[in-house]
Parts: structure tokens; sequence; C-alpha cells
């Protein structure tokens, strides 16, 4: 389980073929003008024929044009509708704010990359995905204990296998401090009443 910032869909894709692990974590929303509003047609309401190489809108209109496009130094594939088939469609205000031009739409350059970045994002608005990726709650403040207190992020040591034993030893001592403190009669910062605490409290 990570945090946005390692699950695109690139991210994703690698660990399942490298590692043969998959990462549960958000991927970055669609930041089109109709997904934020919550209204119109946005990027999943257009379904993709990766092997035409063409896309369908929501009104039946097929796309016209289909290139490769770079923005920021990352890769795309461009489709853009036909001028007069957007000109002429009754629910155009649902899809673009442009009076003369067509909809176009921004894709990631392969099928396998595109879908799994579909089906995370749908994926990620059920209950299921929220209750599974709950679990993590707390990670973010174990981590930063575990750089802060611990040098978790430099390596004391050379080579996989030692950085692995440098890892475990760093676990095992952040184990050892939070126990000494949950012990310590007059905790040294004052500690929030965590779920997992007010069940310790209620044992003993």
């Amino acid at each position: 389980m990570v945090d946005a910032g390692y699950t695109t869909p690139a991210h994703i894709e690698r660990a399942a073929r490298v590692h043969g692990i998959t990462l549960l974590g958000p991927v970055v929303p669609d930041h089109s003008r109709q997904a934020k509003a919550g209204s119109g047609f946005g990027k999943s309401a257009f379904p993709v024929d990766w092997d035409n190489q063409q896309a369908t809108c929501p009104q039946g209109a097929v796309s016209r044009e289909w290139r490769p496009l770079r923005i920021s130094g990352h890769d795309y594939i461009q489709v853009k509708f036909a001028k007069a088939d957007c000109q002429a469609c009754p629910v155009r205000p649902q899809c673009t704010t442009s009076a003369t031009r067509p909809r176009a739409l921004a894709l990631l350059p392969t099928r396998e990359l595109h879908e799994i970045q579909t089906h995370n994002r749908l994926d990620q608005t059920t209950e299921e995905w929220q209750r599974r990726y709950a679990i993590r709650a707390g990670t973010e403040a174990t981590l930063s204990q575990n750089v802060r207190a611990h040098g978790l992020r430099r390596s004391r040591y050379r080579g996989l296998k030692k950085t692995h034993v440098q890892h475990v030893l760093t676990a095992l001592a952040c184990n050892i401090v939070r126990v000494a403190d949950w012990l310590d009669a007059e905790p040294r910062t004052r500690r929030r009443a965590t779920r997992f605490r007010t069940l310790c409290s209620a044992a003993t």
C-alpha cells in the first residue's frame, strides 16, 4: 500500500511485471473540467478502440485524428474529433467550452497503461477499495519516526542484503521505542488517543 506518489499506471504495471506485486494506492483522478464539476462528459465517457485507433463520443461520433503527443516530457496519444461533428452536436456545452475547436483527448501511450488508469480510477471510488486502503492509516507517522529518529532513509552498508538487515533492525528499534513510550507513566509528549491505544488501555 502506497500513496499517490507511487501509483502512476507505469509504476503499477512495472510492479506487477517485474516484482509480481499489486500496488494499492490512489491514482491521480481525471482533472478535466467535466470530471471536476461532476457533470458533462469526462474522459471515461469515451470508449477507446485501440485496435482501430479510434474513440467514440457519447453521441456516437467517431474520432478522426490519432497521433503521438508529448507534454512536459511525457508521451501521450492525442485523439481529436471532427470539427463538423462537434459543431453540430446538441450536447456540445457538456463536452467542451470552446466555441470553435472540436473535443480532444490525451490518452496514455499504450492500451495497457490506459486500462490500468481507467480501472483504478473507477475502483478507488468504491467502498470496498476505501476499506482496503484504510489499513494504511498510520503508515506516514511510522515512516516519519523511522526516518527522523532512526535514519531509515540512509543505508549504512553496501549491498541489498546488509541494507535489508538494517531495515529489520530499524523496525525492531522503532517497536522497542514505542513499547517503552507506552509503558512510561509520564509520556514525553501528549499523545492522540488512537483506537489501538484505547484498546490497549482497556486490556490492562
